[in-house]
């Protein structure tokens, strides 16, 4: 893990130095130096977050920069909150979601609302973001991406799941949710990211699970 990081103290990417670092934290041990790359480039990303054009083939555009901030606060690495709160409701759009040039996704809204938790303004969460997801939720189960999209993957479900624990809500369709995500496992245990065919992988199976565990427990407090 600590041979991943170059010899100037970079990574490949953020999302690499988020799981290494979380990785060797786990294990009880750090970099072997220190994340100086990536905290010279946090105006770059916070600034390219806002001028950038939306990639279709992205999961979302504010992934990196949820990333990063988490990865500063876990290293107790100084940022100008303010500044990143400012950035992110200035990406908010009308409908309540979050996006880039009013490109509404649930990935996105996820991650913008993820930020603000870690940087403790759950008191500036907007009420009509609720009101979007809630819009994203499909009566047979699940979520998709945006109230105009009629198929979803599983992670749209586990960031509509997971951003509605933001707010203390739980689904609508708490049991048809359950076997929705049931749908996505493959013969061999693991999960598939679409519903129709797919090859298990970690993350998907970390998220068919994670939901699982968040619905039960919804369940259970009911």
């Amino acid at each position: 893990m600590q041979g991943l990081q170059h010899e100037d103290g970079d990574f490949d990417s953020v999302k690499v130095a988020y799981y290494v670092v979380k990785a060797l934290s786990c294990l009880g041990l750090k970099p072997l130096k220190p994340l100086t790359p990536i905290m010279r480039s946090f105006n770059l990303i916070l600034n390219g977050l806002v001028h950038s054009s939306t990639d279709v083939e992205a999961i979302s555009e504010i992934e990196t920069l949820h990333l990063t901030v988490e990865l500063f606060f876990d290293q107790k690495l100084s940022l100008d909150a303010d500044k990143v709160v400012k950035h992110l409701l200035s990406l908010k759009n009308s409908d309540g979601s979050f996006g880039v040039r009013r490109h509404s996704r649930i990935a996105s809204t996820y991650y913008a609302l993820g930020i603000l938790r870690i940087l403790n303004s759950d008191d500036q969460l907007p009420k009509d973001t609720l009101t979007w997801i809630r819009r994203c939720e499909v009566p047979s189960g699940g979520f998709v991406s945006s109230p105009d999209v009629s198929t979803g993957f599983l992670e749209d479900t586990y960031y509509g799941v997971k951003l509605l624990k933001i707010f203390n809500e739980t689904p609508k369709y708490l049991q048809e949710t359950l076997k929705y995500v049931a749908k996505f496992q493959n013969p061999n245990g693991g999960f598939r990211r679409s519903i129709f065919l797919g090859i298990s992988t970690l993350e998907s199976s970390f998220q068919a699970i994670s939901v699982i565990e968040t619905l039960l427990s919804s369940r259970k407090n009911q």
